[in-house]
């Protein structure tokens, strides 16, 4: 490693391209080459693609389970081998393992929260306290803590996951500019579904699972179909619950109106088609998706939960609504639909919160935290 830059090895334990994984990237793409020599630990997938094609250094380790013994040899062998000055781990599963393989080692330790809010539970209660027992106990040989909203910090304050100094809310961010290029799967999934500009389409992007709780927004949907039978919902993105998910269009007998992309390597190309943009979760911690809907010029409505509510503003850069709740969310969609003047007051507003959430300030932000841990 070069003496002069401040070597960093990132941990995550998803190599997708959906929310903790885009930010990675944007991280990786923004910190100064002439202030830090970086490199990332992660299991194969999108991500590490998207990292090898940027010339980043990758080093593949599987992670498939918080308590994966075998995981944390593997990070805590590469991190012996090459020592870097700080470890910084993102997301839950990575916070425990390389937690876990970093102890005992001189390495700064820096860990990224990106999904605990106080609406956000494991599905197993017994899994669910272990986890923030876990966390309690890793937090003595974390050096910083990195929060991507305040719901999230005052989460970690107020279980006594942490203390007040130890952490630091850093929002993410995005590129300022909206990408026009439209890669050609998502052209395909276009085509194939004859999804045009002129057409209303409600549209959400994020993983199909539970604290998304897209089933709201299709349950919101049948609702919408009544008064606009020409309607189309289109739902970017995979998951667990995709089978369920369509079983509930088809039960709903609205599934010819619904459209499954998959998971998307971009989405700045398909948010260009999108009439309205929901994000109907039960728990979110940021919710970097409704940036780049606001980025595209496309309104916004959202469930006030987590950090949602520190990013949008009600009749000022979008709409919040209750989570759950479907009749309210339809409501929201059709007084959107029916009013172009509140339309374009929620877009004017939206690019403006988007020069506030910039992926400059972030990675300047960082950068500031990891020079103030190694005392430069």
């Amino acid at each position: 490693m070069n003496s002069k830059k401040i070597s960093i090895f990132y941990v995550i334990a998803d190599s997708s391209l959906t929310g903790a994984p885009r930010h990675l990237l944007s991280l990786v793409d923004n910190l100064s080459d002439k202030d830090f020599a970086l490199s990332v630990i992660l299991p194969q997938g999108p991500l590490a693609d998207a990292l090898k094609r940027k010339k980043v250094s990758t080093f593949m380790v599987p992670m498939r389970a918080r308590s994966d013994t075998d995981a944390v040899r593997a990070i805590q062998k590469l991190l012996r081998k090459y020592d870097p000055h700080i470890m910084h781990a993102h997301g839950q599963r990575a916070g425990l393992l390389a937690r876990l393989a970093v102890r005992g080692l001189p390495i700064k330790t820096v860990y990224t929260e990106h999904a605990r809010t106080p609406q956000f539970h494991l599905a197993n209660p017994v899994l669910d306290w272990a986890h923030i027992r876990a966390m309690k106990m890793l937090d003595s040989t974390t050096h910083m803590n990195i929060a991507v909203s305040k719901a999230v910090a005052n989460f970690l304050i107020n279980n006594k996951i942490t203390r007040p100094h130890k952490v630091q809310v850093i929002y993410n961010g995005i590129e300022s500019f909206e990408p026009k290029h439209i890669d050609k799967p998502t052209l395909d999934i276009i085509n194939q579904y004859g999804l045009r500009k002129q057409d209303i389409i409600i549209g959400t992007v994020g993983s199909l699972n539970i604290q998304k709780d897209t089933a709201t927004l299709i349950k919101a949907m049948e609702r919408v179909l009544k008064k606009i039978p020409k309607a189309r919902l289109v739902l970017v993105g995979g998951g667990p619950l995709r089978r369920k998910l369509e079983w509930l269009a088809k039960k709903l007998k609205i599934d010819k109106q619904v459209v499954f992309t998959g998971s998307l390597s971009g989405v700045s190309g398909i948010l260009q088609l999108f009439t309205v943009f929901v994000l109907p979760s039960k728990s979110e911690a940021f919710g970097i998706s409704i940036l780049e809907a606001m980025r595209a010029g496309v309104p916004v409505i959202a469930t006030k939960v987590g950090g949602i509510p520190e990013v949008v503003t009600t009749n000022k850069n979008g709409l919040l609504v209750d989570p759950g709740n479907p009749k309210q969310l339809s409501a929201a969609i059709m007084k959107l639909l029916n009013d172009k003047k509140l339309q374009n007051k929620l877009i004017a507003g939206g690019r403006e919160t988007v020069r506030n959430f910039s992926v400059n300030r972030m990675a300047q932000t960082t950068s500031k935290l990891y020079k103030e841990i190694m005392g430069k």
